[in-house]
């Protein structure tokens, strides 16, 4: 039973397909059994530890999941421009090749949402100074 609920938990977190809630679910499910089924061992009860660790672990998986996504649709439906008047288009633009490699591994390979969600505040002012270097450059 451990040896399913890990293998499990290895297939689960290496899937990139799917939204973040399904994905939260399943991992969260897998690992829930795993530490459910460990804690029920103890106990002498293996496979309903695994079982109430699944179903703990899929809802919490699952609400944590769909947290992400309603953070990604909030910031892809937005007003467009953040406080300092930067689109999502305008950081992907400044982006080198390199740094677009760097986001889309981040995204975990995901392609269905903007990559810019995954820029951390210090790279945003970063490309914001490029952004005004190149602007004195051109005039």
């Amino acid at each position: 039973m451990i040896a399913f609920a890990a293998s499990a938990l290895l297939a689960a977190t290496g899937c990139t397909s799917g939204s973040n809630t399904t994905r939260g679910a399943a991992t969260g499910a897998a690992t829930g059994a795993v530490i459910g089924g460990i804690i029920g061992h103890q106990s002498g009860e293996t496979g309903e530890g695994a079982a109430l660790g699944a179903a703990v672990g899929g809802v919490a998986g699952g609400a944590y999941g769909a947290h992400r996504d309603r953070q990604v649709t909030r910031s892809t439906t937005g007003s467009g421009a953040d406080a300092y008047g930067f689109t999502s288009s305008d950081y992907l633009a400044l982006l080198t090749p390199d740094e677009r490699e760097i986001l889309r591994s981040r995204a975990y390979g995901r392609s269905d949402m903007d990559l810019t969600v995954y820029l951390t505040g210090e790279e945003k002012a970063n490309l914001r100074r490029r952004a005004a270097a190149q602007s004195e450059i051109g005039r």
